[in-house]
């Protein structure tokens, strides 16, 4: 059977708030919606994110130790105070990891004991002790890509 869809390398808009995304240089695909950021400075491209909880439909990075992640920042560089994409559930996206990442690995938020900063990810086998549970609940999703060194890596992105 013939492949008849359509390539489409950008986005098709909902909206002004809403597209379906694909970049055919990245391979980033998926849904995503215009949040403002209140991250308190530029956004960062990868970095994982959570509802502010000062603004309305607006974004901040996400804590660490937190399970309230709800996209990852698809533009860099946007100012505070201003409309960003952000990549929502389901997508495969580039998120931020603090070190080597290697394909099929699971992909969470930060614990107080991996260090790195509010907003960035990190890649393991699975959730280890101590708090694996707690780990649990902080997953992203699932490494497509491997990587050496702190920088961006296509995952397969889903929030618990």
């Amino acid at each position: 059977m013939a492949d008849t869809s359509l390539l489409i390398s950008g986005g098709i808009n909902i909206g002004n708030k809403v597209r379906l995304y694909y970049d055919s240089v990245t391979n980033e695909a998926g849904i995503q919606v215009k949040l403002t950021n209140k991250s308190g400075g530029n956004s960062v491209k990868g970095y994982i994110v959570t509802a502010s909880d000062g603004t309305n439909r607006a974004f901040k990075n996400c804590v660490i130790n937190s399970p309230d992640i709800i996209g990852v920042v698809a533009e860099a560089g946007i100012a505070d105070g201003s409309e960003c994409w952000v990549w929502m559930s389901g997508s495969i996206c580039q998120v931020y990891y603090i070190g080597n990442t290697t394909r099929g690995y699971f992909a969470r938020n930060l614990v107080t004991a991996d260090g790195g900063s509010a907003g960035q990810a990190i890649a393991e086998a699975l959730p280890s002790s101590p708090f694996a549970t707690d780990k649990h609940f902080q997953e992203i999703g699932h490494l497509l890509e491997s990587r050496v060194g702190a920088g961006l890596a296509l995952t397969n992105t889903h929030f618990n």
